[in-house]
């Protein structure tokens, strides 16, 4: 029997958010050899490690909206993972506790919760699109989710490909922040890690979704 592929409770969001999160666990090595090519080598230990944090976090924990899951993963992050991309993943979804509370997600929440997400970012960073971050996987998901209208899981299907094709197309651009802007000419040829990490938590959105409404 089907469920609405329209919206979720927050008792699905939290299994979609716990599925969607061993994705960052699996590809661990993967991150770190891109990470490694560009920075310190560790972006995948690190994000895998605020994965299993936010993990322990969710499955401990109980939730009466979607906004508490996102910001149970949010604050998660923030408190295990340390250093800037910790900061600034946790940021974006335990900001999800500043916006209006959802007892529901369907594709129009999801776009007002990480809306906020980006705009709580965009406070504490320079980074723009184009500049090699994580930006340029998420600036054009969170575009794809506002335009996208429809079902959930439509419209994270378009999130997906766009985080992923804007995580590819990093491999030719120069980065402009961190050790990695060091390299110049050098880090062209590698995705960035931190726009690769979007590319896959959405993608693991779209999948698992996909099979919550099934």
């Amino acid at each position: 029997m089907e469920t609405n592929p329209q919206s979720l409770s927050p008792l699905q969001v939290k299994e979609l958010v716990l599925k969607t999160l061993s994705g960052w666990i699996t590809e661990r090595d993967h991150l770190n050899d891109l990470d490694r090519a560009l920075g310190d080598g560790d972006h995948g230990s690190t994000i895998a490690r605020g994965a299993q944090a936010a993990i322990d976090a969710l499955q401990t924990g109980s939730f009466s909206s979607v906004n508490q899951v996102f910001g149970a993963l949010g604050r998660a992050m923030i408190t295990s993972m340390g250093g800037a991309s910790g900061m600034l993943f946790g940021l974006f979804f335990r900001a999800a506790e500043k916006a209006p509370q959802n007892d529901v997600l369907d594709a129009a929440a999801l776009s007002a919760l990480f809306d906020r997400g980006f705009e709580e970012l965009s406070t504490r960073t320079k980074a723009q699109p184009g500049d090699k971050t994580m930006f340029d996987a998420l600036v054009p998901a969170l575009t794809s989710l506002r335009e996208a209208g429809g079902d959930l899981v439509s419209a994270l299907d378009e999130a997906a490909t766009s985080a992923t094709l804007g995580a590819q197309k990093t491999a030719e651009m120069l980065p402009k922040f961190g050790r990695a802007k060091t390299l110049g000419e050098r880090a062209r040829g590698t995705p960035d890690p931190g726009a690769t990490s979007v590319a896959i938590f959405f993608t693991g959105l779209a999948v698992n979704a996909r099979s919550l409404s099934q």
